[in-house]
């Protein structure tokens, strides 16, 4: 695999998800309440169907490959999926699900791959992609604004970008309600399963996404239109879906 060139903020995190990527997905499942495993099955749901069958898909920050996962599962208008990641150590744990998976559902045809790189500078041709996809991981991104105008060039023309992630929510009540849960319940509970300090970092991240409004602006200077804003848990948890024209 190639070297990358990161920020010492990426680097941070390319190490932190080597460390955890053992019990990333089990910790997810429970943190959540297997609340990620819906909202990521809704995030695919509204890909839309690729007519020739040839479907192209590029999930970013894709760890362990739950969206490419449940995309195989799902669609079989996508006969390839890619996914960029800087850690090894999550992919390496997804490569091993992903071939399980065609092999179980006999799709032979199914090409899965995985390849080290960053949101930031995207190894992967122009226009190539019917879809791209990044899940609970924006809020990794050094910066952002750079990896959104990478993902609008890798996209074919009306091709379609997902970004679901956590954001601050607009209830007061559920906002106060969710920087208890994650700044003093979670941690805890991934300590005991987990690395501790992973699970402190989670909440740094997510005061660092901007508000609605403000990531909407971005993805339009990024040249997207965006199409459709998707709000779980009072907006806590929201998928953006914006189009390449």
């Amino acid at each position: 695999m190639a070297v990358l060139e990161l920020s010492e903020k990426s680097k941070s995190v390319q190490l932190m998800f080597d460390k955890i990527a053992p019990r990333y997905d089990f910790l997810n499942r429970l943190l959540s309440g297997r609340q990620d495993v819906r909202w990521r099955r809704h995030m695919i749901k509204k890909i839309p169907v690729v007519m020739d069958s040839k479907g192209l898909h590029l999930d970013v920050a894709c760890g362990t490959g739950d969206v490419m996962i449940e995309l195989l599962k799902s669609r079989p208008d996508f006969i390839r999926t890619v996914g960029v990641d800087i850690s090894e150590g999550m992919m390496n744990a997804g490569q091993v699900r992903a071939e399980f998976l065609a092999l179980a559902q006999k799709r032979p045809e199914t090409r899965v791959e995985f390849l080290l790189g960053s949101a930031e500078d995207v190894p992967f041709s122009t226009a190539m992609a019917n879809a791209v996809t990044i899940s609970f991981g924006l809020r990794n991104v050094d910066n952002r604004s750079r990896a959104l105008n990478e993902f609008f060039r890798v996209l074919k023309p009306k091709g379609r970008l997902y970004v679901l992630e956590f954001f601050k929510s607009d209830k007061s009540w559920m906002a106060s309600a969710f920087d208890f849960y994650f700044k003093n319940v979670l941690p805890r509970i991934g300590g005991l399963v987990s690395d501790r300090s992973a699970y402190d970092y989670l909440p740094r991240s997510v005061s660092s996404m901007p508000s609605s409004s403000e990531f909407k602006s971005v993805l339009e200077s990024s040249g997207f239109r965006v199409v459709e804003e998707v709000k779980w848990l009072f907006g806590a948890t929201r998928l953006f879906v914006a189009e390449k024209p």
